[in-house]
C-alpha cells in the first residue's frame, strides 16, 4: 500500500505540472539577462505573438511602413517583417538600450550592413555593427543589443562580473503582466519625470501641474500592458505609498480626462472623444488604474488627425 501510495502521489505531482498555466508574461531570457541592474524601466514588444493580430496585419498595410522595412531588408540580412521574433528595451535612467532577438543572418552566416558610414568592427571577440556614436552587438547570429558605442563596449568590459537582469524590484512588476499582453512597460519611481521647479503653469490644467510634485512623490512605479488580439485593450497601473496617494493619482487622471473632453477643439472632437469615452480609472486600495478598450478603427482615426496615416495603403 505505501508504494501504491507514493505512485499515486507521483502521479499527482506530474499532472499538476502538466496542467499549471503561465500566470505572467513570457519574456525571452536571452534578453532579459542583458538587462543591467541598474535599469529603471524596462519595456517589450512581442512581435512573433502580434503577427496574427489584426492590428499588426493593419500597420503593414502602410505603404510608408512597408517602404521603411524593405530599405532596411536590401541593406541589411534582415526582414523584420518575418525575421523579427521579440524586442526589449531598457533604461537606467541615462542610457536607453533595445534588444532584439530574430533570425539576424541566414544559414549561419554573420549579420551585415551596407548602410553608407556604418562599419563592422571586433571588440574584444564581439561583433559590432556601427560607428563610433551608435552601434549593434551581436551577441550571436539570433541575439542583439543597440545603444551607444561606448555603453556596449562597458558591458562587454562587464559581461563577466556583472549581476544580470533587472533588479527586484522590476522584476516584480514584471511578473505582474498578464500572459496575454503583447507590449509592456514595468518602471520604478526614479523612471519618471522631475516636477517643475516652479509648478506653476496656465491654462485649463494649472490646478494639476501645482499637484504635479506631490503626485510624482506618492507614486512608486508604474506597470501597463496592450494586448491587440480584439482592438486595442490597454491597461496602466501606478502603484502608490498608500491609499491617499492613489486617491490623488485617481482623482488627478479624471480630471485631466474631464479637462480633456471640455478643451478639446472642434476640429478634434469628432475622433478623440470616443477614446476618452473609453478610459476608465479606477482606484484598487494603493493602485489606480488607466483602463480603455479601442477598435482598430479608433486608432486608425487618431494616427490620421496626427499625421499619422499618410502614406497608408
Amino acid at each position: 500500500m505505501t508504494i501504491v501510495r507514493i505512485l499515486l502521489a507521483m502521479a499527482l505531482l506530474v499532472a499538476s505540472g502538466c496542467t499549471r498555466t503561465r500566470t505572467s508574461v513570457a519574456v525571452d531570457a536571452a534578453l532579459l539577462t542583458q538587462v543591467p541592474r541598474d535599469s529603471v524601466a524596462v519595456g517589450a514588444m512581442r512581435i512573433k505573438a502580434m503577427r496574427n493580430t489584426p492590428a499588426w496585419k493593419r500597420l503593414l498595410e502602410n505603404k510608408a511602413v512597408n517602404e521603411r522595412l524593405d530599405e532596411i531588408a536590401k541593406e541589411t540580412t534582415f526582414d523584420a517583417r518575418k525575421d523579427l521574433w521579440e524586442l526589449l528595451w531598457s533604461t537606467d535612467g541615462k542610457d536607453g538600450l533595445v534588444y532584439a532577438r530574430g533570425e539576424f543572418a541566414p544559414m549561419g552566416l554573420e549579420p551585415k550592413s551596407e548602410r553608407k558610414g556604418v562599419t563592422r568592427t571586433s571588440y574584444k571577440g564581439q561583433m559590432m555593427i556601427g560607428d563610433e556614436n551608435g552601434a549593434v552587438w551581436f551577441i550571436n547570429s539570433s541575439t542583439a543589443v543597440a545603444g551607444r558605442t561606448e555603453k556596449l563596449r562597458a558591458m562587454i568590459d562587464s559581461r563577466d562580473t556583472r549581476k544580470v537582469g533587472p533588479g527586484e524590484s522590476l522584476q516584480a512588476k514584471i511578473e505582474s503582466i498578464p500572459p496575454s499582453a503583447h507590449m509592456w512597460l514595468a518602471a520604478d519611481a526614479a523612471f519618471l519625470p522631475k516636477a517643475p521647479a516652479d509648478g506653476k503653469a496656465d491654462g485649463p490644467f494649472a490646478n494639476i501641474a501645482q499637484n504635479l510634485p506631490m503626485l510624482l512623490r506618492a507614486v512608486q512605479g508604474l506597470t501597463g500592458h496592450v494586448n491587440l488580439a480584439d482592438g486595442v485593450n490597454m491597461e496602466f497601473a501606478a502603484t502608490c505609498n498608500d491609499e491617499k496617494g492613489a486617491k490623488l493619482v485617481h482623482d488627478s487622471l479624471r480630471g485631466v480626462l474631464g479637462i480633456a473632453r471640455i478643451a478639446l477643439p472642434s476640429k478634434e472632437k469628432q475622433a478623440l472623444l470616443p477614446l476618452l469615452d473609453a478610459m476608465q480609472v479606477e482606484q484598487q486600495k494603493t493602485s489606480t488604474l488607466l483602463k480603455a478598450n479601442l477598435t482598430v478603427g479608433q486608432i486608425e482615426k487618431l494616427q490620421e488627425m496626427v499625421g499619422g496615416g499618410s502614406g497608408t495603403r
